[in-house]
């Protein structure tokens, strides 16, 4: 296997950075998270992988999938059905609309015009929807380094910005509400949230809370 990620063929999701187990502390802590904002009502999860946190989620919303690779949606369509698809979110529209929750974990760092697909996610949510997601933190003592190392090991990350650039990018697409933390990450399955004047210097992502009026 290779070191490097350059696609999103079965490998991508086996990689030793990506490999990630279903029912991680790290999706506990994302639904927990989610939960205390949004309790039900339709959720999209952009890039949803092999699924692990919309199998938690489908317990409290009605949800969909959407992914750019067809081996990831090839192997949670046996559970999921038609409510998973491959679709390239920067080259077609999303599905549906009235979302009351959009999820994007470590997703708009792969996309090369992410303030265009921001855009796009602020029309399909309903009035009062949520995005909610993360991307890696790049600034401070611990997320500026983690950054590059993983930009080293994943060529698919093209756009990795420091916060100030993603709160303008959330603000000018619309959004009343940006509310940006840290994540602490031990590993792809662990994980613990920062808040308050530190988690820009030492989180390794920078996790958002964004509202639509």
């Amino acid at each position: 296997m290779s070191l490097f990620k350059h696609d999103y063929g079965p490998g991508y999701y086996s990689h030793f950075l990506t490999r990630v187990n279903p029912n991680s502390q790290r999706n506990l802590n994302r639904i927990k998270t989610l939960l205390e904002q949004k309790q039900d009502g339709r959720l999209l999860e952009i890039g949803c992988g092999k699924a692990g946190f919309l199998h938690m989620a489908e317990k409290h919303f009605e949800v969909l999938g959407i992914d750019i690779s067809r081996a990831a949606i090839d192997a949670i369509r046996p559970h999921f059905g038609e409510r998973v698809s491959v679709l390239n979110i920067e080259q077609r529209p999303l599905p549906g609309g009235d979302y009351d929750v959009i999820a994007a974990f470590n997703i708009l760092e792969h996309l090369r015009q992410p303030h265009k697909v921001v855009e796009k996610l602020v029309r399909v949510l309903s009035p009062g929807g949520l995005l909610f997601g993360s991307v890696p933190n790049n600034s401070g003592l611990a997320g500026r380094p983690g950054t590059l190392l993983s930009n080293f090991f994943d060529r698919t990350h093209v756009s990795t910005f420091n916060p100030p650039t993603w709160e303008r990018i959330f603000q000018h697409a619309g959004f009343a509400k940006v509310d940006l933390f840290g994540e602490l990450t031990f590993g792809p399955n662990h994980s613990r949230y920062m808040r308050g004047k530190l988690w820009r210097h030492l989180s390794f992502n920078l996790m958002f809370f964004c509202t639509k009026p």
